[in-house]
């Protein structure tokens, strides 16, 4: 685990990429130099990720830079930027993109209908305050009414019933909280209709700064708080507090 250089409120961008340099698949591929040397964004992170955050940011942020995405200029989303690495970097993208189906019943004829997607997280919003994960993402699942809507079918405006259905599950697995007025409770293990899932990295902000805690697979290693350049080894009674996660990455134990 290294530190990385705050830049003129960079800490956004050194959280999510603190975040993915715990990721196993990416470890695995710089470990063995499986490097697309023609993607000036793989490039660079592989750079940062091999010096130790001692040379590539600069040319990473020239890579990134965007109206929504001021790098090196100003506090932005670090989620914004893990979901902009996974459209610039395919085998990212891959590792994180999984399959949702939103199933739509009509309350009167029971018409079902299935539109398919293909996405990159869950995102969720707990409605109770530091609501545990997996109740979190049980809520995200359960049948939603709809009061007011046609049913082509069979014509009535009875309304109907909408719910989102996984079609497969991912590598890694990203958790978002996406509004800051909730919390919920971490898991270590989270378990998804027999995929288990190990907690690997936390991206936090507590509304004017960005910070990370994780860790190296497998599990038993130690978790690490990474603040810009502060590294410092955490305790199990150090973890931090729900209200701070945004961003929660797990990864599929396949063994």
């Amino acid at each position: 685990m290294f530190g990385l250089q705050n830049v003129r409120g960079s800490c956004w961008v050194n959280a999510a990429l603190q975040g993915l340099f715990a990721c196993p698949t990416l470890r695995k591929r710089f470990i063995t130099n499986d490097v697309d040397t023609q993607n000036p964004v793989e490039v660079c992170l592989e750079a940062l990720w091999r010096t130790k955050g001692t040379s590539g940011m600069k040319e990473l942020f020239e890579c990134i830079k965007t109206n929504y995405m001021p790098a090196g200029f100003d506090v932005g989303d670090s989620h914004e930027l893990i979901v902009y690495l996974c459209d610039k970097l395919p085998w990212l993208d891959e590792a994180f993109r999984f399959k949702m189906a939103n199933q739509i019943t009509c309350n009167k004829c029971k018409t079902q209908t299935l539109i398919e997607d293909s996405v990159i997280e869950i995102a969720v919003t707990p409605s109770v305050t530091n609501m545990p994960i997996l109740n979190t993402i049980q809520e995200f699942v359960k049948p939603k009414p709809i009061p007011v809507w046609n049913c082509e079918k069979c014509g009535e405006n009875t309304g109907c019933t909408s719910q989102d259905l996984f079609g497969s599950f991912p590598k890694i697995l990203m958790i978002h909280r996406k509004s800051r007025g909730t919390s919920m409770e971490y898991s270590s293990v989270l378990v998804l209709n027999a995929k288990k899932y190990i907690l690997f990295a936390v991206v936090c902000h507590n509304g004017g700064h960005w910070w990370t805690y994780a860790r190296h697979l497998p599990p038993g290693n130690a978790w690490y708080e990474l603040n810009d350049t502060h590294v410092r080894e955490m305790t199990s009674t150090q973890f931090p507090v729900a209200s701070n996660m945004r961003i929660l990455l797990y990864f599929l134990n396949e063994n």
